[in-house]
């Protein structure tokens, strides 16, 4: 159970990444996610060549009713940020409602289901980022998206990037860019023509493909497939070391019945396999009730939730 569960939390952040599009590239700043760029970048990259559209995003971390309730929000041009991620799947109706309210939102459907959020509620979030005065955003539930691909979960909200910004005490930060590129082939080298523009600059940019952003966005929390495969492999040692073990006492305990086979003319040969594949078949059941119960409870929306 515990090495199907870490296989599957291993897997489920690898999946974000492994599903990102050869198409977008994301610019951040030079030194850190956490320091912003000012909007007129924006413009600079729309210009570069190579680069079709360009959209952007702040990480908001507002508070939900309690801390406990963490889930990932998100400052967005929407229009913009709608066309480059198609995997944000609307009705008609629902983008447009979304569209036309400022203070409008969507939510996925994975993170509706666990709040039990419906369109046309409201939900207040508690802000304690100083760029915007430890206050409360309320917003309108316009829509409740479906995820068309692992490159993005169903556990995110998204809102406008103008209520947010109209409401710093910074105005006019952006936490990164996307860019929409032509050509796949050319990501590296429309990124370093992004970068060099802004090079020298007191906001210099880093910029890379949506795959290594994804990449170097986990590993901030360390080195997770390290981590959690040693911890996989241990787990797989120490139960090869008990079920050895168990084997052992089982084969001890049965002494007088071993002995009577071997009297009743059992060769050694068959007398092995029948407790070989005793040990076999309990090791198998376990295995599979282990899955089962991996399968049932590390659900794909526990995952994203977690992540």
């Amino acid at each position: 159970f515990l090495f199907a569960s870490l296989r599957a939390v291993l897997d489920g952040f690898n999946a974000a990444t492994e599903a990102s599009s050869s198409t977008r590239i994301v610019t951040q700043r030079a030194t850190s996610l956490f320091f912003s760029m000012p909007t007129s970048h924006g413009e600079t990259i729309r210009n570069t060549r190579g680069v079709q559209e360009v959209s952007w995003a702040n990480w908001f971390g507002g508070v939900y009713k309690d801390p406990q309730n963490f889930f990932a929000q998100f400052a967005i041009d929407v229009e913009s940020y709608l066309r480059l991620y198609p995997e944000v799947q609307l009705t008609p109706e629902e983008r447009q409602a979304f569209l036309e309210d400022r203070t409008g939102c969507i939510v996925g459907d994975g993170l509706a289901k666990r709040f039990g959020f419906k369109v046309g509620d409201k939900i207040t979030l508690q802000v304690g980022i100083p760029v915007y005065g430890a206050r409360d955003f309320d917003f309108n539930v316009r829509g409740i998206y479906r995820s068309g691909g692992a490159a993005v979960d169903n556990q995110s909200m998204f809102f406008h990037w103008k209520y947010a910004d109209e409401r710093s005490v910074v105005p006019g930060q952006v936490g990164w860019y996307v860019a929409q590129i032509a050509n796949p082939d050319e990501a590296t080298q429309i990124s370093m023509a992004i970068d060099q523009q802004f090079a020298n600059s007191s906001n210099e940019t880093k910029t890379e493909t949506e795959k290594q952003f994804q990449s170097t966005f986990v590993s901030m929390f360390g080195n997770l497939n390290l981590l959690l495969g040693s911890i996989a492999v241990a787990v797989v040692i120490t139960t090869l070391f008990v079920a050895a073990n168990t084997m052992a006492m089982s084969v001890r305990e049965r002494t007088t019945e071993i002995a009577v086979m071997r009297t009743l003319g059992f060769p050694s040969s068959t007398i092995f396999l029948l407790v070989a594949g005793e040990g076999l078949m309990m090791a198998i059941a376990g295995g599979l009730v282990g899955a089962f119960l991996a399968r049932a409870i590390v659900t794909p929306d526990l995952l994203q939730a977690g992540a």
